[in-house]
């Protein structure tokens, strides 16, 4: 096997040495364009969708998530839901927010328990009045999901 001949020519005229670039008369050949990536999508577009994947596994026929609600935190429940894209976003996004609330208050109790205390009194004294408003409110937040099935 025989090594690529060299890029320099260098020889003696009249007692000098004259170098001589072989690649000077080529054209250059232009430097090669990076390869194009496929577009992927950003982390915490991929986080949620892993979650509602996990938490809501049934699909419907035409290969939707469906959402099965109850009554004790739906006002229209129990009821299937066929989420929509936006709808399993939306799903993803609010199962996110809650493992990351869990997480700081899990940190808050183990660093310091009675710095649970404002959380639970604040829980107490509001959970007469997150039933009554809340119900409507997630009723109304589960109808924008997607629509409801026949279960």
């Amino acid at each position: 096997m025989q090594p690529p001949p060299p890029r320099y020519k260098i020889f003696e005229r009249d007692g000098r040495l004259i170098t001589i670039d072989t690649w000077a008369d080529k054209t250059t050949a232009t430097p090669p364009t990076p390869a194009v990536r496929p577009s992927r999508s950003p982390t915490d577009a991929r986080i949620p969708a892993m979650l509602v994947a996990v938490a809501v596994p049934v699909r419907d026929a035409s290969g939707r998530r469906l959402l099965t609600t109850g009554p004790s935190w739906d006002q229209k429940g129990p009821r299937v839901i066929a989420l929509s894209p936006q709808g399993e976003q939306r799903v993803g996004r609010v199962l996110l927010f809650g493992i990351v609330a869990l997480a700081t208050l899990l940190l808050l109790a183990i660093i310091n328990i009675e710095w649970m205390l404002p959380f639970l009194i604040i829980g107490v004294a509001l959970s007469s009045a997150i039933a009554t408003v809340g119900l409507p409110w997630v009723a109304r937040c589960l109808d924008s999901l997607g629509e409801t099935t026949a279960a």
